[in-house]
């Protein structure tokens, strides 16, 4: 997957690039990048913010290192979500968390979800671009015959899945939110953790 998906998501990234640079222009502080995937946020951070930048995949952390020696803000770790905070060397909470296309292949979302909640700082913001599923149209209906086969083919990557609504149901608050189309249906957000969840 590492292999070939820089050249894959060429085209698309000439459309993501600006909703990417939309939302990286707004983190702030210490920033968490959830799923760094080959690094292609990584010029596209402010350069006064300090970025803890995971990802789990062995080949795509070793594509993405080579892009992240050329930032000294940047620290990337061969890691996942959930081993975060057993991670000495990382901050207790961040200022801001980024998580793009991400949730999409996370074997648990709603676990990640609420990590994303518990590593957040209270006046922290959580930037998100997810597919999400096209509930309810033939496009929808047609992810759902898809998706058995496009899930091992694409890395676990799953086409069926609600990220907007699972993030709202873990206690997110979108602060601003937008939903476009690419062939399929996209969210961009910028949330907020809700007072009435946040017990920290």
């Amino acid at each position: 997957m590492a292999a070939f998906y820089d050249p894959f998501m060429r085209s698309l990234e000439k459309v993501l690039i600006h909703h990417r640079k939309e939302l990286l222009e707004q983190t702030k502080g210490v920033v968490l990048e959830v799923g760094a995937g080959t690094g292609v946020n990584f010029p596209l951070y402010p350069k006064n913010v300090e970025v803890y930048a995971i990802e789990p995949s062995i080949p795509m952390y070793k594509r993405a290192l080579k892009i992240a020696e050329k930032y000294p803000n940047i620290h990337l770790f061969n890691i996942g979500i959930e081993e975060v905070k057993n991670k000495a060397s990382f901050p207790v909470k961040f200022d801001s968390i980024t998580s793009m296309l991400v949730l999409c292949t996370v074997p648990d979302p709603q676990k990640a979800s609420k990590i994303y909640y518990d590593l957040l700082k209270n006046d922290g913001h959580l930037l998100v671009l997810e597919h999400i599923h096209a509930s309810g149209r033939l496009y929808g209906k047609i992810q759902n015959l898809v998706n058995p086969i496009w899930k091992p083919i694409a890395d676990g990557c799953n086409l069926t899945r609600r990220q907007d609504l699972i993030l709202k149901n873990t206690g997110f608050k979108p602060i601003s939110e937008s939903f476009f189309s690419l062939g399929t249906d996209w969210y961009q957000a910028v949330m907020i953790k809700q007072p009435a969840h946040d017990t920290l």
